[in-house]
Parts: structure tokens; sequence; C-alpha cells
């Protein structure tokens, strides 16, 4: 017997699980929705216990925000120009739920164990209390059931030998905030990593007054792209390229013809030598501005920081220069000091490299990443393989895949090479035995269709199951906005080109094996992104959002003339009223 009857149970109450539940009560508000979330606190990755001191986003004041709710300056006292604070993106999610009353449907310190699928295709969510212990289970039944828990929320956190004999302190980024004053009363610090994470744990300690040493592996995809917040005289950023359609048009992306139109533009740019050139030799100005800004080559530390490939492969890999101090100056001071090389081995007070290098260590973090794979278990077992989620048992048609694989190289042949990866001379080889160990053997990507519905037939005819927020994106909020509105009309058949009179159920195999694919190659391990997991979408993340938008029949230009069409960035506020304006079509 269950405890609580839903029509949408939504796992996860970060920007994707409140765009979910803000979205659906907008279009149906009799609908019974409740949002479940292990946190104390609304947020997800923003959540207030996963706040760590110094926390900034990559984007800017009227980038990160949802396009019916604007982020006030005044409000959230935070100006133009500036990098938003985490506890800033704390408030505005708390205030954003109070405003469009989801916190009466809010259930924090709740986590879902598990979720089985029963006749007619509900949901039986087994859940239970985190703030209990020990704790008592409680049984829901949801009609559609939407996870929405992102790729941040199960750290993946490696072992190594000798680990217990290891005296200093031991953890993962995802504890920054718990263990910051560890980390403040540190001395020799040891950051194993170089995503972003580790870039802002490094300036932490080495602010605090520590010696902090950086470590990469060198079998991993190599430190992250640093770019400046601004560059040239016309304060060009990423996240405007990235979200400006005139540079959507030199990203090789496969759905892009269908989505966003231009395809003689495209033909030239992508499949004509003269036209890769050109493509190249763009990707190559951003790649000079950048190593010319961080001044890789001044320095011999410096040296060892610099990108292993170029921007074209970088995918989400990237991280703003937000810091009050310059990061690459504490490398010149010596405050921190770059080791490529594996982690071979702890001991009491040391960390043993493959290098043959021992670092005398008090504190040892790894910002080693997520598991990939959402943290509930579904049920029953015949079930999972049908989900789409990374698995080594995921069975898909050969023919079909190698369709795909031939359609894409022809489409956008810039991709056969693939990155050539350039490590620096003083790095470690790597230990494979110990990375393959760690890293699990998970050897494919999400394959969901419009990267949120699994294509199962089965389960796609019973519309009752998405997931959402399992990718990385430039233009995160607005593929939120999206993606939501894209799940509330599937669930409710209103998607006319995959309506259950129309859908073909091969198409949708080969759509979703196209895209997953596509991911793949366009933003491999090699190159440092995180296609081989998920989608990792920088430039093409406007033309994914076109892609939902043109399949829901509202307007994907939404700009007013051409010239602001083609030079002007896209914000989330460009999206306002997304949701009565679905609902105005659908009536009509």
């Amino acid at each position: 017997m269950a405890d609580e009857e839903l029509d949408l149970a939504i796992v996860g109450a970060g920007w994707h699980g409140l765009a979910m539940a803000k979205t659906y009560s907008e279009a149906y508000p009799s609908a019974r929705i409740a949002l479940f979330d292990s946190a104390k606190s609304v947020g997800g990755v923003w959540a207030k216990e996963r706040l760590y001191p110094g926390l900034k986003t990559n984007n800017m004041l009227g980038s990160y925000e949802f396009g019916d709710f604007p982020m006030c300056p005044d409000r959230f006292k935070v100006r133009p120009g500036e990098h938003i604070p985490g506890a800033v993106v704390n408030e505005y999610l708390r205030q954003f739920a109070e405003e469009y009353d989801l916190m009466s449907r809010l259930r924090l310190n709740t986590k879902v164990e598990s979720a089985e699928v029963v006749e007619y295709g509900e949901w039986i969510l087994l859940v239970s209390n985190t703030a209990d212990e020990p704790s008592k289970m409680r049984g829901i039944k949801a009609k559609k059931l939407v996870v929405a828990t992102g790729l941040t929320s199960k750290p993946s956190m490696p072992t190594f030998p000798g680990q217990s004999e290891f005296q200093g302190k031991l953890f993962h980024s995802i504890h920054l905030k718990d263990r910051a004053k560890d980390l403040e009363s540190a001395r020799e610090v040891v950051v194993l990593g170089a995503s972003k994470s580790s870039w802002d744990t490094c300036y932490s300690a080495a602010i605090s007054g520590a010696h902090v040493n950086m470590v990469i592996r060198p079998g991993g995809g190599g430190p992250s792209w640093v770019l400046p917040a601004f560059f040239t005289p016309l304060k060009l950023s990423i996240q405007r390229l990235a979200t400006t359609r005139l540079c959507s048009l030199f990203e090789p992306c496969v759905w892009a013809a269908e989505s966003s139109g231009f395809p003689w533009i495209r033909y030239l740019l992508h499949r004509t030598i003269v036209g890769r050139r050109l493509v190249s030799a763009l990707w190559g100005v951003l790649d000079m501005i950048v190593l010319r800004a961080n001044g890789y080559d001044d320095h011999p530390e410096l040296k060892k920081l610099k990108p292993w490939t170029d921007t074209f492969w970088m995918g989400n890999n990237l991280g703003i220069h937000n810091y009050e101090q310059n990061w690459f100056d504490l490398v010149r001071k010596g405050r921190i000091n770059i080791h490529v090389a594996d982690v071979a081995s702890l001991s009491g007070d040391g960390v043993h490299l493959s290098s043959g290098a021992v670092i005398n260590a008090d504190t040892f973090v790894c910002c080693t990443g997520w598991e990939t794979l959402p943290s509930i278990k579904f049920l029953p077992e015949e079930v999972i393989d049908g989900l789409g989620f990374p698995s080594t048992s995921l069975q898909t048609s050969e023919t079909l895949m190698q369709d795909a694989r031939t359609r894409i190289l022809k489409t956008v042949p810039s991709l056969r090479p693939g990155p050539r990866k350039v490590l620096p001379a003083c790095a470690a080889a790597p230990i494979r035995e110990h990375e393959a160990k760690n890293r699990g053997s998970t050897r494919s990507n999400y394959q969901l269709y419009r990267f949120m519905v699994p294509p199962s037939q089965k389960l796609f005819q019973h519309r009752n199951i998405a997931v959402i927020g399992a990718h990385l994106a430039v233009n995160a909020i607005t593929v939120a906005q999206a993606q939501a509105l894209w799940v509330t009309a599937f669930f409710n058949d209103k998607i006319a080109n995959i309506s259950d009179s129309k859908v073909s159920y091969r198409e949708i195999e080969y759509q979703t094996i196209l895209h997953a694919e596509y991911c793949r190659l366009r933003h491999p391990a090699a190159g440092g992104g995180a296609g081989h997991r998920c989608p990792d979408l920088v430039f093409d993340g406007l033309l994914y959002t076109d892609l939902l938008l043109r399949d829901l029949g509202v307007e994907v230009r939404r700009k007013r003339s051409w010239w602001r069409e083609l030079f002007c960035r896209y914000l989330p506020s460009d999206y306002q009223g997304l949701v009565e304006e679905w609902v105005a079509k659908r009536i009509n």
C-alpha cells in the first residue's frame, strides 16, 4: 500500500528538478507533483551544504537564471559583469521555489532508494528519510517519474594501495564545505585532478598559506582550459560566443540542419576543404588567445598546465578565471606545483607518484569527478537494460551503429581524425591497471532519445519516465527549461512527430544512437571531453535547444531581427513565457 499517490514524481531539486516542477504545474495545474531530494536544502549542486568558500559560477549575471524569474541585481546583491557567488545561486533557487509554490511540494532529506515499474506503467518508489537513524521506508505511487539528479550527485572516489596507512586527511571535493577548516589549516596539500573544482581547491589552499601539489593523471584528458572572463577589445567571453547563432554555424553538429536551418552555409563550412580550413583557423584563434593570456610558456611549471588538445575538442572541460588573485601567479611564486603522474600509493605521510616522486602531505583532496549512473535502484531487473543508462551490457544494433557513424563522419568529416594529445615532456607513463580499476568498466554513454527518454519501445509507449540534466552544457539553464517543457509534452503525447499514431520505434532507436555517437566523437575523453559518458554541449547547446523547440512547435528564432538573431547572444530571458506560448498553441 502506497503512503502517497502522485501524478508526477521528480527526483532531484536542483535547476532541472525545479524547472520540471514549475513547467508541469503551469501546464497542468491540477497535477499532484512532488520533488524528492536527499539534501537538507534546495539547489542540488548549489544546496547550502555543498557551498565551499569562494565558490562562484562560471556564468555572469543574466546568463544563469530562469527566463520567467530574473536574478535582479538589487534583490540578490550581485552586479552586472560579476560571477555569481554560490550562496546567491542557492538563495535565488530558494526564492524561485517560493515564487512558484514549489516549497510545499519539496520532500527534502528524502532519498529515493528504488523505483519499480508495475502493471499499467505506474512506478512504486521506496523512499527513506536521510535525517532519521535508522530510516523508515515509505512507499510512493507515481504515474510519471523524472530523474533530475544530474551528473554531480554521487562522488567517484578512488582507492589507493596503502590508503589505510595514510595519516593525513583524505576526502573528495564534495566535502569541501565541511572540511574547509581542515584546508585552511593545512600546510602541505595534494590535489588530484585538473578540473575546475581542482583549480578552486588549489586556490583556496594556496591563499590560506598551504603549499599545494596539483597531480594530473597522464591517462586522463589533461588540465582544463581556463579562459579569461573576457578577451579581445570586444569583451567577448566563451559563454557569449557559445550562445550566439553566428558562432554556432562553426560548430560541426550532426542535428544542426534539422534544428536550426542554414543548410548551405553549414555545407560550405563543414563539407568543403576551404570551409573546414576556415573553421579550423577560427578555433585556432581561440587557442592562441587563451594560451597567450595565461602565459603557459613563461614559466616551467605553467608549461605543465598547457592543455593537451585544442579548444575544438574540449567540451565542458573548461573553467573561467574568476579568482580575486591571479591563479597563475600562485604557480609562478611556488605556492602551487604541478605533477603529471598517477598516484601509485600512499604511506604514513607520503603520496607516492608513478614518476617516482614522493610528496609529504597532511591533506589529500580528490577532485575526481562523479559517478555517471543515478543512485536509484530500478526494478525489475529486466527493465534496467532498456533504460538507456551507461552499461557494459547495453545492446545496440551494429548495423544502426555503423550507419550512424558513417553519416556523422560524412556530415562532419572534421571529427574523423580525433584529437591529437600532446603531454608535457615531464609526464610519467600512466598506470593503466590502476586507471582502469578506478574508472570502472563502463564503456557506453547515455543512450536516450533526445538525451531524455529511454528508446525501449516498452518504456517509450507508456510515456512514464524521463531523465533530465544528464548532460553538460554551457547554456545549462536554457537547456533545463527546454527539457522540462519537452518532457511535459512527451508525457502527455503532445509532440506531433512522435505521437502514438506516428511514432517509428526504429527511427527512435536510430536517432538515439546517432546523437549519442556524435557526442562520443565530438568531445571524446582524449580531448578532455565527457562525450564518452554523456552529452557534452558547448557550441552545440544552442542547437540542441533549437531541436527541442522545433519538436514542440514553438518559435525557434526568438530575436526581433535577423541582425540580432545572428549577432546577439541567446540568454534565458529570450525564452520568457515559453510554457505559456506552448499551452496557447496546444489550445489553438
